[in-house]
């Protein structure tokens, strides 16, 4: 449970400087995998899913 939490805590800490902000307020086209808007989106899946790190 820590560990998701941790991975909320980094994903969220970057939002306010991510382009989900900026494609919230419509600066930014949404792509068409909007996971891809979260700042290290490729970290962030394998922490959850336990594949990151060693």
């Amino acid at each position: 449970m820590a560990r998701l939490h941790a991975c909320y805590d980094w994903a969220v800490a970057g939002l306010a400087r991510s382009p989900l902000v900026e494609a919230a307020f419509e600066r930014l086209a949404v792509p068409a995998d909007p996971d891809t808007l979260i700042l290290h989106h490729g970290g962030l899946r394998a922490m959850v899913q336990g594949s990151y790190g060693g």
